[in-house]
């Protein structure tokens, strides 16, 4: 048979005419151009039908319903087309045809057309207890992905016992023990040394000596020791990555080796105008879905420790028993704008909480609406998962914080927080990513069979956990992810900021992590391609030869980074001629997006990248790869894992406490 396009449909006889049975056909993978503009339309097919003396062979169906990917065709007009050649070949006694278009100048269409032969009496569509034979249409085999092995990874030794770090004023001394989560004047290191009220324990790094000793006093800021590991060697570990539209949850031992791993669903956020939200309920959802079905493949009773990630940015507020009681403002939320414009009058230029996506404008928008007033807590997307685990809540770490408005070099609140008259005691403890916040609680231990000394430790954003689990350790080293968004992170010894491009810098350590994150990425591939599609079209990519088309694929208007503009729009055009053409477009697009950004950082007084390893879920396309090595020219590394979670887990095992201090 041809393997070429083809109008002919091949049938064979009917091996049970005698009885009414409906045969289901799907394609996920239908193309055809926009008669107007050209540009690609793609379409899942939905085949129903109940065959007389015919039934359609499916490799000729493919090659029929691929004959239709250069051609210019109205939604409703060649839907009916098919159907009509479909009947014209088998006649069955009845056919329905579902044809569901992906979004195109943000409207979906469906249409559904049917067809019953003269004289046949069930109603449509047929009866409901009818046999029924499923089917899919043969697809091309993807190139498999080859699994990234975990080396062993030295274990700390753990450090001496440490003396807590004051988040206030370092040279004003304590003159008695701290009382827990009393709110008082947020400080600044900076000012001169003064008799000041004790420090409020929301303020203070958490560590493992009693919490009641008073911090020491300082004249100057004392940079803050790694957490202690706590590892034991017959121990288990695991972490937990929250994105927007999945969870994952990854165990290792105490070496990093990978034991177990499990993933789940989440459902995609609400979006009305400038408005992204997400029940945090769906979040736990996942996570005790996910838990329940990893703890099945090891034993639960050698689990010591878990860690969580999560978007950065991402903000709820909950009661003092963490009862949601609004819903979370997402990362992506561009709603708080003139909060945004507040906060520039006050901050910093360095400060991580600059612009609308800032959790602390989302905050203060929830504040001028009134809506914490029954608050307790203002929590990120990990710190709420942290304390539905433990059953305490108003934690947190100093990586999820940055956009809070807390300050990493200085290890404090800044005084100018005060004047936004926010309710600062919403404001959550920091803590060092890593360390040690709570045993789980009495409930988690019994419904999943955890010992009841396992650990909770302070997690991280999901950027800085997926910088983790790519395996970079020197400056120089980068770390691209290419999940729903385009995120960077390279390793610096110094910190860079630049609020005209999105540019922050996470503390690691004694290293940062400088980057940003740019709306591009998978996101905009999935408005036009389905994940099937994509990978069929992989193997058919020229990566050698540049298309020359000169995209800036966006999912809707605005980029954060390298160009921090809300008002920018997509550039998708000219339109090729085909489908396979326009997605090699989009890759080289985005991985232009991506060499930009790392010039930027480079020209702001970053390291010039020296190696770039890959995560998300575009790191399995291997001529993506090769599209970005042409444009990056450096050198390109597996990631040690591709998945976020592997860096909270080897966060929770202790492993990494050594290697960036």
């Amino acid at each position: 048979m041809s393997t070429q396009p083809s109008k002919n449909l091949d049938t064979f006889p009917n091996p049970h005419p005698g009885r009414d049975y409906i045969i289901e056909i799907e394609s996920p993978e239908f193309t055809c151009l926009c008669p107007k503009t050209g540009q690609p339309d793609f379409a899942t097919l939905s085949l129903e039908y109940v065959p007389d003396r015919l039934c359609v062979e499916l490799k000729s169906l493919k090659l029929y319903i691929w004959s239709y990917r250069h051609e210019g065709h109205f939604h409703e007009d060649v839907t009916n087309r098919i159907l009509s050649d479909l009947v014209a070949v088998l006649q069955p006694r009845y056919m329905r045809l579902r044809a569901k278009f992906n979004v195109r100048g943000g409207l979906y269409t469906t249409v559904e057309v049917v067809h019953r032969q003269s004289g046949w009496n069930s109603p449509p569509p047929p009866p409901a207890d009818l046999p029924r034979e499923i089917q899919e249409l043969p697809a091309r085999e993807a190139p498999a992905a080859t699994p990234a092995k975990a080396p062993a990874v030295s274990v700390a030794t753990a450090p001496k016992p440490r003396d807590p770090v004051p988040l206030a004023e370092p040279a004003a001394p304590v003159a008695t023990p701290p009382k827990p989560r009393n709110p008082v004047p947020l400080t600044e290191p900076a000012v001169p040394a003064a008799p000041a009220p004790p420090a409020s324990n929301r303020f203070r790094m958490l560590r493992r000596t009693h919490r009641s000793e008073p911090p020491p006093t300082a004249a100057t800021i004392i940079e803050p020791a790694p957490p202690e590991p706590v590892v034991r060697q017959d121990g288990l570990y695991i972490g937990i990555d929250l994105g927007t539209t999945g969870c994952r949850a990854i165990a290792v031992d105490a070496s990093g080796t990978i034991k177990a791993e499990m993933s789940a669903p989440i459902a995609a956020p609400l979006r009305k105008d400038d408005q992204v939200t997400q029940d945090p309920t769906v979040w736990w959802k996942a996570v005790s879905g996910c838990l329940q079905n990893l703890l099945k493949e090891i034993d639960p009773a050698r689990v010591r420790a878990l860690a969580v990630d999560g978007t950065s940015g991402t903000l709820l507020l909950s009661d003092n028993k963490g009862n949601p009681v609004t819903p979370a403002i997402m990362y992506n939320d561009r709603r708080a704008v003139e909060q945004a414009d507040t906060i520039a009058t006050l901050a910093d230029t360095n400060s991580g909480a600059q612009g609308a996506g800032s959790s602390l404008a989302k905050l203060l928008w929830l504040h001028e609406r009134k809506l914490d007033k029954r608050a307790t807590h203002a929590l990120h997307q990990s710190d709420w998962i942290s304390g539905r685990l433990t059953g305490r809540y108003g934690h947190s770490d100093y990586n999820n914080c940055l956009k809070l408005g807390f300050d990493a070099e200085k290890m404090a609140w800044p005084k100018w927080v005060n004047k936004l008259g926010l309710n600062v005691t919403l404001l959550p403890e920091v803590h060092v990513p890593g360390e040690p916040l709570e045993t789980v609680s009495a409930d988690i231990a019994k419904n999943f069979g955890l010992p009841a000394d396992t650990q909770v430790l302070a997690g991280t954003t999901d950027g800085v956990a997926a910088f983790l689990a790519a395996g970079a350790t020197e400056p120089g080293h980068a770390v691209t992810v290419l999940g729903t968004t385009l995120v960077l992170k390279l390793l610096s010894d110094k910190p860079v900021f630049s609020l005209e491009h999105g540019i922050y810098s996470h503390r690691l350590g004694k290293y940062w992590l400088a980057g940003g994150a740019s709306n591009s990425g998978g996101a905009v591939l999935l408005q036009y391609f389905k994940v099937e599609q994509m990978q069929e079209m992989t193997p058919l990519l020229d990566p050698e030869n540049f298309t020359e088309l000169d995209y800036y694929p966006l999912p809707d208007i605005g980029e954060r980074f390298p160009v921090n503009n809300p008002e920018m729009m997509p550039r998708l055009e000219p339109l090729p001629g085909n489908s396979i053409t326009f997605f090699q477009g989009m890759l080289e697009g985005i991985g232009r997006i991506e060499a930009q950004g790392y010039k930027l950082l480079e020209k702001l007084g970053a390291p010039a990248i020296t190696t770039v390893y890959t995560a998300g879920g575009g790191a399995k396309n291997p001529a993506w790869e090769r599209i970005r090595e042409r444009i990056l020219r450096v050198k390109m590394e597996k990631a040690r894992s591709k998945h976020a979670a592997y860096g909270s887990a080897l966060l929770a095992a202790g492993i990494v406490a050594k290697t960036y201090q």
